[in-house]
């Protein structure tokens, strides 16, 4: 059962996105251990993670995202240690949004994320390649192969933009 964001649970169209993410499911590389969805790329999804980049919602490239997650994960620890009687929210509130023509390296660093975090980090292969998402994503000619959304409400946004128009 995926845990989408609270934000998106709420929704009338909650159904579809987890029916969407479930059935477009499959390992990331031969020896993955993580399914992850591989969807369209929709303009609606185009521009959420424009606005979201611009507004600092979202970070891209695969190092700069493990280190933002793992320094979240330091605070998260911390806070546990502080009050372990508080549970910690098993809701994925980080969407990592991948290109699809990644190496095998790349997509086992990708899997490696979703091992480590698993409570809070979902993962979408997009069916671009990663200069056509640069392009895309900043209207010139850049490659981007890994975009991590950071803010829950945009993640849930970001999720709803996946769905077909209509």
């Amino acid at each position: 059962m995926l845990k989408l964001p609270k934000d998106l649970v709420a929704d009338p169209r909650h159904d579809a996105v987890s029916e969407l993410l479930t059935k477009h499911a499959g390992l990331l590389w031969e020896s993955g251990r993580n399914r992850v969805a591989t969807l369209p790329m929709t303009d609606a999804l185009a521009a959420e993670l424009r606005g979201a980049l611009a507004a600092e919602h979202a970070c891209h490239g695969l190092e700069l995202i493990a280190e933002r997650l793992a320094g979240e994960q330091k605070g998260l620890d911390v806070a546990a240690r502080r009050a372990p009687e508080s549970p910690q929210n098993a809701r994925a509130s980080r969407i990592l949004f991948l290109a699809n023509d990644g190496s095998t390296r790349f997509y086992r660093d990708c899997d490696a994320l979703l091992s480590r975090y698993p409570q809070r980090l979902l993962a979408c292969r997009l069916d671009i390649a990663g200069e056509a998402l640069g392009e895309k994503l900043t209207g010139g000619a850049r490659l981007i192969r890994s975009v991590l959304v950071l803010d829950k409400k945009v993640a849930a946004r970001a999720l709803l933009a996946l769905l077909p128009p209509g």
